[in-house]
């Protein structure tokens, strides 16, 4: 499907509360030049993974039979990590098993744009299959007073559905089916979005409030299931939103400048105390 509408890896995550679970992840990254040679870098490109499947236990994750990432528990959405383009076996196995135990095997061509590796779907199939969803991420740059969402749908037993602002009744996404996905770009701010199911207004299955500001990449999941007393895994029907991409620091206000790793913020009254003793 297109970008207007949904495409098909991309999914919104909708709960009972707003829950960023990952840290940032940067932009897909430029390679140098050159080498001395004369020659260019390999590109290197940002991937991360995602344990969405509800009644699946803790997992590992392989890459061309490396463990890569390590007891994830479900509603995990790892940090990304550096990784060059190529084409890598991916294999998700319970964790602490032998990767003759595998429970999804892939084969993918990992291209020069940040990706998530999301396991969806149930180890159960009652509702939809254990599988594998990769999904190309847009880190790139967005204008500081504009936010870019993603939603992710990954709920097994919900049905399609359109993502409406409350405010206004304006759809963001229409029809996104289990394991489909899209981008839509927003002015920040405050919003509180109501879940329908696809085609129908009269009764949401989900609300949630949301606060999204400019210059970042966001992704909503949507995880856990519409009517867990009646599932495989009492994980009730929730949204993971996760912070992808931050806006760079020369692009901020002066008032919203992020501290640096190696300053710590400043404590005004420490600062008067200093002063007074100097005084």
């Amino acid at each position: 499907m297109t970008e207007n509408g949904v495409s098909r890896r991309r999914i919104i995550q909708i709960g009972g509360g707003l829950v960023v679970v990952s840290g940032v992840g940067s932009t897909t990254a430029a390679s140098k030049d050159d080498e001395p040679n004369g020659q260019p870098t390999e590109t290197v490109v940002q991937t991360r993974s995602a344990h969405l499947s509800p009644d699946a236990p803790d997992i590992d994750v392989y890459v061309d039979g490396e463990l890569v990432r390590e007891s994830l528990a479900y509603r995990t959405v790892t940090d990304y990590r550096d990784l060059e383009p190529g084409t890598y076996t991916i294999q998700v196995v319970p964790a602490g098993a032998d990767l003759d135990e595998a429970v999804l095997e892939e084969t993918d061509e990992l291209g020069d744009v940040d990706s998530t590796l999301a396991a969806i779907g149930e180890v159960a199939a009652e509702n939809q299959p254990l599988q594998a969803l990769f999904l190309d991420d847009d880190n790139s740059p967005i204008d500081p007073g504009t936010a870019r969402v993603r939603v992710v749908h990954a709920s097994p037993d919900a049905p399609s559905v359109d993502v409406v602002v409350g405010e206004t009744g304006d759809a963001l996404f229409e029809n996104v089916a289990f394991g489909e996905s899209g981008y839509t770009e927003v002015p920040e701010g405050e919003y509180t979005l109501d879940i329908y199911p696809a085609g129908d207004r009269e009764t949401s299955v989900f609300e949630i409030d949301v606060s999204l500001a400019g210059g970042t990449v966001y992704s909503a999941f949507a995880v856990g299931y519409l009517e867990p007393e009646d599932a495989p895994a009492d994980e009730p029907f929730e949204i993971l939103l996760t912070e992808d991409s931050l806006p760079d620091e020369e692009d901020l206000e002066p008032d919203e400048e992020v501290p640096k790793e190696d300053e710590p913020e400043k404590d005004p009254e420490k600062e008067t105390a200093c002063e007074d003793k100097k005084g």
